[in-house]
């Protein structure tokens, strides 16, 4: 089975089965622990102290900007998912 890490437009990270309608994708993975720990890595950690946020979401000024910072924060959880594999 493959599980999801996905972000909604306040960045706040989320992990399921699938990406939800209106989330946006950061990584595919099959062992969920090692996708949790990856992403947790990367991750902010929210004035809870419980919510993972994507760096540079919440702060960006417009989408594009929003967009950019989710595209490079999936990079670098997608390479350290390919260092982890070897």
């Amino acid at each position: 089975m493959s599980h999801s890490a996905f972000a909604d437009r306040a960045g706040v990270i989320g992990f399921g089965p699938r990406c939800p309608a209106g989330a946006l994708p950061i990584a595919r993975h099959s062992d969920l622990e090692r996708l949790k720990s990856q992403v947790s890595a990367l991750a902010r950690v929210g004035h809870d102290h419980k919510t993972l946020v994507v760096p540079g979401v919440p702060e960006a000024a417009n989408s594009d900007q929003a967009v950019d910072a989710m595209v490079k924060f999936a990079n670098k959880v997608g390479a350290r998912l390919a260092e982890a594999s070897r």
